[in-house]
């Protein structure tokens, strides 16, 4: 089975960031949104795999590899979600956004996999609520997920996060675009209106829940940009990497 869900979006007020573009934390929610629209398309959305398979999909990576151009406010593009790569514990989804002449604007990838809610462990996807002919579709990009730093010091340390409830999804872990703010919340305003995002790339190692306690790390890297981890005590739940 060939497949792609496609959906039309407007750049609307809340899907932009204080430049007036679509923003990073904005185009993340996008893109967990198409993804989580094509797995109920094809009945495997999270609800669907809880209720049939004790089982629910995580993130383990997202990278923004492509970004011609940031759509305005007000500016009428098109969303297409579809599996780009599979093995028989993970998918990979591409997200492309697409402007009304059909120009690619915005290309991301997103690895998944599916665990059991009982032992936390990776389950096979043949195992799951999950078209077993679904076909994988020819990618736009090629990029493979990189190896992401980890090695920082105190002096790198921005600032402590607390997790809250509003921070939590359905899984009752962090949101993984929650994340996202939280690194994108150790720039200022002023920042944003002098540099623009290219690149971006974050790895979900390990959960984390309500009331723990993380820790944000920031430093520029060789190639101008900046690479990011997120702490809870002395584990790396979250690492990042973004270009400019």
């Amino acid at each position: 089975m060939n497949y792609t869900y496609t959906k039309e979006y407007n750049t609307s007020y809340s899907y932009i960031d204080c430049t007036g573009c679509l923003g990073l934390v904005e185009f993340m929610n996008l893109n967990q949104d198409m993804i989580t629209e094509f797995c109920g398309s094809i009945g495997s959305d999270n609800a669907t795999l809880r209720q049939k398979n004790n089982a629910a999909w995580i993130y383990t990576g997202t990278k923004v590899v492509r970004v011609d151009k940031l759509p305005f406010w007000n500016t009428k593009t098109k969303a297409v979600t579809f599996v780009c790569s599979r093995s028989p514990i993970r998918i990979e989804l591409e997200t492309d956004l697409y402007d009304e002449n059909d120009k690619l604007l915005i290309a991301a990838k997103t690895e998944m996999c599916a665990i059991d809610l009982d032992t936390r462990k990776i389950r096979k996807i043949d195992s799951l609520e999950f078209p077993q002919d679904l076909e994988v579709v020819k990618t736009n990009m090629e990029d493979s997920f990189s190896k992401l730093n980890t090695e920082f010091e105190d002096a790198d340390k921005v600032y402590m996060q607390e997790v809250y409830a509003g921070d939590t999804d359905f899984t009752r872990h962090t949101n993984n675009v929650r994340y996202v703010s939280f690194i994108m919340n150790t720039f200022d305003s002023v920042f944003y209106d002098e540099m623009t995002i290219r690149g971006f790339e974050i790895r979900f190692v390990r959960e984390s829940k309500e009331k723990d306690i993380l820790a944000v790390y920031k430093k520029k890297n060789t190639d101008g940009g900046y690479d990011f981890v997120i702490n809870k005590e002395d584990e790396v739940v979250v690492k990042a990497r973004m270009s400019f």
